[in-house]
């Protein structure tokens, strides 16, 4: 399966976008509390608008994706995802740390997240029918590889301050861009 280049990207990109969103969690939690001395509770609140996105994005990929290529959605979360990861990373590198600009940007990750996720998951099925399940089985390894070892990083990284989040989720977005073209550009199918 390692083989197929459209199953890596699919993988790939499904569990950099579950990194993204992980470690984007962990660091809203912590600088939240340390940066804008929040407590534990207000972030549960506030956490709420993650699933929000999740759910969002479902429903608008249901509504779109069956006019739409597996290849063009994966890429179109891609995208998404990478915007609203600079768009973060400006407002935080730039002083502007508060809820909104710790939370917003959850909401359009975790949107981004669910119009690429459903269909890396299926093009990942896809690529290779007979090993389907196997393939679930890596992609779902590779969601939570992802998160752990990103958190991790984050975890390591973490300096009360915003710029090792803004490092990490642009890796993660930089990094989850590439593997999300590369179903794209290995089937030739056009973005839209």
């Amino acid at each position: 399966m390692f083989r197929n280049p459209p199953f890596v990207g699919y993988v790939l990109q499904s569990g950099l976008n579950t990194a993204a969103f992980m470690t984007m969690a962990s660091a809203d939690a912590t600088l939240m509390k340390e940066l804008l001395a929040r407590s534990s509770t207000e972030f549960g609140f506030y956490f709420l608008v993650f699933p929000v996105g999740f759910f969002l994005g479902n429903w608008l990929s249901s509504r779109i994706g069956s006019r739409r290529s597996n290849e063009s959605m994966v890429f179109a979360g891609s995208v998404l995802s990478i915007a609203t990861i600079l768009v973060q990373a400006a407002l935080l590198l730039s002083g502007v740390v508060a809820l909104w600009s710790l939370f917003v940007p959850g909401l359009f990750l975790t949107f981004s997240q669910d119009i690429a996720l459903p269909y890396a998951q299926v093009g990942a099925m896809g690529t290779i029918p007979r090993l389907a399940g196997t393939a679930a089985g890596v992609g779902v390894f590779m969601q939570n590889m992802g998160g752990a070892l990103f958190t991790q990083l984050y975890g390591l990284a973490a300096d009360g301050t915003a710029v090792p989040v803004v490092a990490i989720l642009t890796l993660c977005g930089i990094l989850g861009l590439a593997a999300g073209a590369l179903p794209l550009l290995y089937t030739g199918k056009t973005a839209w």
